[in-house]
């Protein structure tokens, strides 16, 4: 082989690898920064949501805290940590419309979803347990009929969006449904 070729090669053998490093710590850290920043960042601070049920205000044209806002949508969120042991998450709209209750790991990945259709008139009841947990929860402290749900990270975030097609029109129903959201250590 000719120096010229092995040098060459040489080249094409470090860039190709720097791409590929590159890459596959993009697609490892992105989720994972973004999820810190949603979960421990300012907006998340001064709506005081770790372990506690947070209502953010109704969207608007101006709001732009998540990259294009449903403003048919009414979010309600809760950072949860699991570090000090589970974490008990009900609601119980009681709505007609379109509502849902989305958990996600601190790496952005959706692990749990239950909706209206899913839950009809039954309240949400759900004890978040540490992915290390075992048992899974210790006998006697999940309140009958609750659901055990295991979080595949110690801290992760929920997000509870309530369906409003004319929110002055309906905010005398959606607001109380969406407020039964709670979020505390069990």
């Amino acid at each position: 082989m000719s120096r010229f070729f092995t040098r060459r090669l040489t080249v094409l053998l470090m860039f190709v690898t720097a791409v590929v490093v590159i890459h596959l710590a993009t697609i490892w850290a992105a989720p994972r920064l973004i999820m810190q920043i949603v979960m421990n960042g300012p907006h998340a601070q001064t709506l005081n949501m770790h372990n506690h049920a947070a209502f953010s205000e109704p969207i608007t044209a101006a709001s732009r805290t998540v990259v294009m806002p449903s403003p048919d949508m009414l979010y309600s969120m809760c950072v949860f940590d699991l570090s000090n042991g589970p974490v008990q998450v009900s609601a119980n709209p009681q709505l007609k419309s379109y509502w849902s209750i989305a958990l996600y790991a601190a790496n952005s990945d959706n692990f749990f979803v239950i909706n209206d259709q899913q839950a009809g008139d039954v309240p949400v009841d759900l004890w978040l347990v540490a992915p290390d947990a075992t048992p899974p929860a210790k006998p006697g402290t999940v309140p009958a009929g609750s659901k055990v749900v295991m979080s595949p990270s110690t801290q992760g975030f929920l997000l509870m969006r309530v369906l409003t097609g004319n929110y002055q029109a309906e905010k005398s129903v959606v607001e109380p449904a969406r407020h039964t959201l709670r979020c505390a250590a069990g």
